[in-house]
C-alpha cells in the first residue's frame, strides 16, 4: 500500500491504466506487452521519453485527456515490462500530444 489509498477505493480505474486523485493522475502502463485484459498497446520508451497511449476509444476531446495535457494536474508515471511485475515509478510526466493519432490518444 505505498500510496495509502484504503482498500475500498483501490477498484475501478485504478484497475484500468489512469486514475485522479484530486490535482495527481496516476498512469500505470505496460510497455512492450498485453495488458491483463488482452489490449496490446504500443506504448514503447524512445530515449527517455514514453510513448503512451489512453483506453481504445479514448480521444483528444475527452475530459479526461483534455485533463491530462493540463498544467493543473501532475502526472506520476508508472510503467512495466511484463504483465505481473510491479510496476516502477518513472517520474512526474510533461504531456505532449501526437494528435495524427486520434484513437486512441496517443500521448
Amino acid at each position: 500500500m505505498i500510496l495509502n489509498i484504503p482498500t475500498h477505493r483501490q477498484g475501478g480505474d485504478w484497475q484500468n491504466g489512469y486514475h485522479r486523485e484530486e490535482f495527481d493522475y496516476y498512469i500505470f502502463c505496460n510497455v512492450g506487452v498485453a495488458g491483463r485484459t488482452g489490449h496490446d498497446y504500443d506504448n514503447h520508451f524512445e530515449g527517455n521519453k514514453l510513448v503512451w497511449h489512453g483506453k481504445t476509444k479514448s480521444h483528444f476531446q475527452q475530459p479526461t485527456i483534455r485533463n491530462l495535457l493540463s498544467k493543473k494536474y501532475r502526472k506520476l508515471i508508472f510503467f512495466r515490462y511484463n504483465d505481473y511485475d510491479p510496476f516502477t515509478y518513472a517520474g512526474v510526466g510533461s504531456p505532449i500530444p501526437h494528435y495524427e493519432i486520434e484513437k486512441p490518444a496517443r500521448i
